[in-house]
């Protein structure tokens, strides 16, 4: 069978996403997985387009729920060709038969134990409509992905684009906006040090990305996989938690595996929040002195804080924004909490009746619309609040400062290269989203729900 794999990416004016791009895991990993007498192509819409019309036998999809809408209309534009349509992935995991209105079949879990017996069905015609994962995929012996399959980028990026690589799998933290538990599983799984390397060696790139949701929670493991890299010299971005910080010995393995930066999760600075978020509730290090070890390695950090939490009121704006300029973070993520589907926030905010529009994923809403009725602040003075932190945080003199106050000396050319970049496509982007319109500021109920 001739077979393409998709990753969904909207290219809407109002649906500007993060400009950083990556070479991911998962399609390539299929394919991998994939056995001989077919052919393969891998299409990833954040950096080239799909052409619908390819001769195809088999389009699989992978579905994030922010996608989901474009995810479905490609998968409508193909069946409406004859081709057989497969979607996967955190969105079809959570609403299958949602998804089967587009496809006409949705894995449900993770696809490598599954893959095989799915194409052997579509090249005999018995497609099922339902593939469902027994078990957690043991992610010992996972073959090495076929990123030779990626067609050769034409996406302007102010720093190369890192090649994705996966360590680990599952999260145990299990927090309340999250969906990575219900759908990886809550078993942190990590794959032998020894496969990984081999797979890091095999990579044509000095530039990697880490793609597991919490990398390093197995702290021996983690150290000896970073110190087997030392040798390796490959240059790295991650996302983890704040708690890396209190391993001392941890964050100097990193920096001399490679580390230049790391994508950490703060969501809130206010207690209240704090003690709900699973991840950072005990925390035996504050957030000021996690930024000094971080900043004291040299890592650039790109701390992500979330606002709508019940527990946060309108003080929490002011309070990160001090918080960003104090700590002199190199870059801030500024999202409003998401009430993603399969999440227990979700279902909550359901059964409270406070979603504003409870299918907000089929609607085409851009980023960062206000969805539910918040708790402790007016749906007014969250979305008025979110709008003056952005122009704050990323004012050019907020930039400036937070440029100078990590040590200059600290920083790689590269290094200073990518702050630049992240921070003015940030902006960019931010200020960009702030001109869209909130289509539920002053409603202060879910009476407008669909």
């Amino acid at each position: 069978m001739k077979i393409k794999l998709i990753a969904p990416h909207e290219h809407r004016e109002d649906m500007m996403s993060s400009p950083f791009k990556l070479q991911r895991v998962n399609l390539p990993l299929l394919a991998a997985l994939t056995p001989p007498g077919h052919t393969i192509t891998i299409v990833e819409e954040a950096l080239a387009p799909d052409d619908i019309n390819q001769d195809v036998d088999l389009v699989g999809i992978t579905v994030m729920t922010e996608f989901a809408l474009r995810a479905y209309q490609i998968g409508d534009a193909y069946r409406r060709r004859g081709v057989k349509v497969v979607m996967g992935g955190i969105h079809p995991t959570v609403l299958p038969d949602e998804a089967l209105g587009h496809a006409d079949a949705v894995v449900m879990g993770e696809a490598e134990d599954i893959w095989p017996q799915l194409l052997a069905d579509a090249a005999s015609g018995r497609l099922q409509s339902i593939y469902r994962a027994g078990k957690a995929t043991d992610v010992k012996g996972l073959p090495h992905p076929r990123r030779d399959l990626f067609p050769a980028s034409k996406v302007e990026s102010y720093a190369p684009i890192p090649v994705g690589v996966e360590t680990s799998r599952g999260c145990p933290n299990d927090c309340e906006f999250c969906c990575i538990g219900q759908t990886l599983g809550q078993q942190y799984r990590v794959r032998p040090v020894e496969e990984v390397i081999a797979e890091i060696e095999a990579i044509d790139s000095p530039h990697l990305f880490f793609v597991d949701d919490a990398l390093g929670l197995n702290r021996p493991a983690a150290k000896k996989l970073f110190a087997e890299m030392i040798p390796l010299k490959r240059q790295w971005l991650a996302q983890g938690t704040v708690s890396l910080a209190e391993d001392v010995e941890l964050l100097g393995l990193m920096k001399r595996a490679g580390c230049l930066g790391l994508l950490v999760g703060f969501e809130s600075v206010q207690n209240g929040t704090q003690n709900e978020v699973s991840k950072i509730k005990n925390l035996q290090i504050d957030f000021y002195e996690a930024m000094q070890r971080f900043h004291g390695e040299g890592f650039g950090i790109l701390g992500c804080f979330v606002f709508g939490f019940d527990y946060e009121n309108k003080d929490v704006f002011d309070q990160t924004f001090e918080f960003i300029m104090k700590s002199h973070m190199d870059c801030a993520q500024l999202r409003i909490l998401t009430p993603y589907p399969g999440t227990r926030l979700y279902k909550r905010l359901l059964d409270e009746e406070r979603l504003f529009v409870n299918d907000w994923w089929l609607h085409g809403f851009p980023p960062d619309t206000l969805l539910f009725q918040p708790k402790a602040m007016t749906a007014d003075e969250l979305i008025d609040g979110y709008a003056r932190l952005n122009r704050q945080a990323y004012s050019f003199s907020a930039m400036t400062k937070r440029f100078f106050g990590m040590s200059p000396w600290k920083r790689t050319l590269f290094g200073c290269k990518l702050y630049a970049g992240i921070n003015l496509s940030t902006r960019k982007r931010y200020f960009k989203g702030l001109t869209n319109p909130q289509p539920f500021a002053g409603v202060s109920s879910s009476r407008d729900k669909q």
